[in-house]
């Protein structure tokens, strides 16, 4: 096993699928003072954008060499955090449960028509909204050094087996089954929760040896949360591109058109 340079161990591994309460529980284990790595975080990192993409290159393309648990440990990368959870780290399911065999493992289960539902009518519209696609065909390819819209669409389509909207969305109770599966199938009961939401902090406290807070546990409007966040992210990644696209086009058009006023001037006759 490679050396980890961790500064705190995975206690959780939240192999959940997004659109199962993935907020709350954030919400909750920050409470129980557990730092959690979330879809949040991998968007509000742009270094994160750079080391997920090679690590899914490599995984999922075969290129460069595979991501160890050193490189995920990295204090710049993952090694911060106590829980990992949610995309991109559900595309790492199986290597994470072989890295940490220490960490507790949480699964919570939704109505598959309910969850569906949420899933298709949110999680992958979004990546198919006009401000996704420019970021995707034109933006990142060519002027941005970080690509986080192009890096999930590289891990969702090898995840759910896809290649456009509607293969997405018709393989993707498949992918749900086949996931939940494979941990059930991986991880010893002892180390195993499978929570449900709304039983609130007893059985995960109980199972993490947390005590239980004082407070209620958190219950976040998880439809408002995403489409309020994917909203302003979607435009402030799409305004950083913008700004990379313009400070690259500035210099070669001021050559330009100084080249045209010294040849108008006569300079270059």
């Amino acid at each position: 096993m490679s050396k980890s340079t961790r500064k705190v161990p995975v206690e959780v591994l939240h192999l959940s699928m997004p659109r199962t309460g993935s907020v709350s529980m954030m919400a909750a284990y920050n409470i129980l003072g557990l730092t959690t790595y979330h879809g949040f975080d991998y968007i509000a990192r742009p270094h994160d954008h750079i080391e997920w993409e090679k690590a899914i290159d490599a995984k999922f393309f075969g290129k460069g060499k595979k991501f160890t648990r050193e490189d995920f440990d990295r204090e710049d990368f993952l090694g911060t955090f106590q829980v990992l959870s949610d995309f991109p780290v559900q595309g790492f399911a199986e290597e994470f449960l072989e890295m940490y065999p220490e960490a507790k493992v949480v699964l919570v289960e939704r109505d598959m028509d309910k969850w569906y539902h949420s899933f298709d009518t949110q999680v992958i519209p979004a990546l198919y909204t006009w401000k996704t696609q420019t970021l995707i065909n034109f933006l990142e390819p060519y002027f941005m050094k970080a690509h986080p819209a192009t890096t999930m669409m590289k891990l969702q389509y090898s995840l759910f087996n896809c290649h456009d909207q509607a293969s997405f969305s018709a393989n993707t109770r498949e992918t749900y089954r086949r996931h939940y599966d494979m941990v059930k199938s991986k991880v010893p009961k002892e180390r195993l929760l499978v929570y449900e939401l709304g039983s609130g902090w007893e059985p995960l406290c109980k199972f993490l040896g947390k005590p239980i807070p004082d407070e209620p546990f958190p219950f976040k409007n998880e439809s408002k949360e995403f489409e309020i966040w994917m909203r302003k992210i979607q435009t402030k990644v799409l305004l950083s591109g913008i700004r990379e696209a313009a400070r690259f086009m500035v210099i070669p058009a001021g050559i330009a058109l100084a080249a045209w006023g010294l040849q108008k001037s006569g300079w270059l006759a």
